[in-house]
């Protein structure tokens, strides 16, 4: 299993975040390389919808359904494309806004090779993706 993470303050209480994470039909407006999401079941805990993502020009598809959604942790898992599980953590802070931090666990498919592509090139593409998705998620509550 290989891990990205990161953190950013949002000058936004945790539910706004909770809101955003939750609004799955419109992710792409922060999420940098969804392109799609569709057949949506649900909303919060127990939500599950399919997506098409592109990384470098590399398209893939999956499916995700979400584990916990609450102002705290918003979690998710999932399938196709790449397995991971995101954990999203809202900590308020005594100033007012919230640090968001994000935590993802994924397994790059394939044997050796799959491996060794991941810590030269995708891991490092990936956390370049995680910052770029909590910076669009700041600047999509911050408006």
């Amino acid at each position: 299993m290989s891990h990205v993470e990161g953190s950013i303050t949002i000058n936004a209480p945790a539910l706004a975040i909770q809101e955003a994470l939750n609004d799955v039909e419109h992710a792409n407006k922060w999420a940098t390389h969804l392109e799609k999401v569709w057949d949506v079941k649900g909303r919060g805990a127990g939500c599950s919808y399919k997506w098409r993502y592109s990384q470098k020009g590399i398209g893939f598809n999956g499916e995700t359904k979400i584990l916990e959604s609450t102002p705290g942790r918003f979690i998710m898992t999932t399938t196709g494309g790449i397995p991971s599980t995101w954990t999203w953590t809202m900590l308020p802070l005594p100033r007012g806004g919230t640090e968001l931090r994000l935590s993802i666990e994924y397994s790059v498919p394939g044997s050796i090779f799959g491996k060794i592509a991941d810590r030269i090139v995708i891991e490092r593409q990936n956390q370049r993706d995680l910052k770029d998705g909590l910076s669009g998620l700041k600047t999509l509550l911050e408006k």
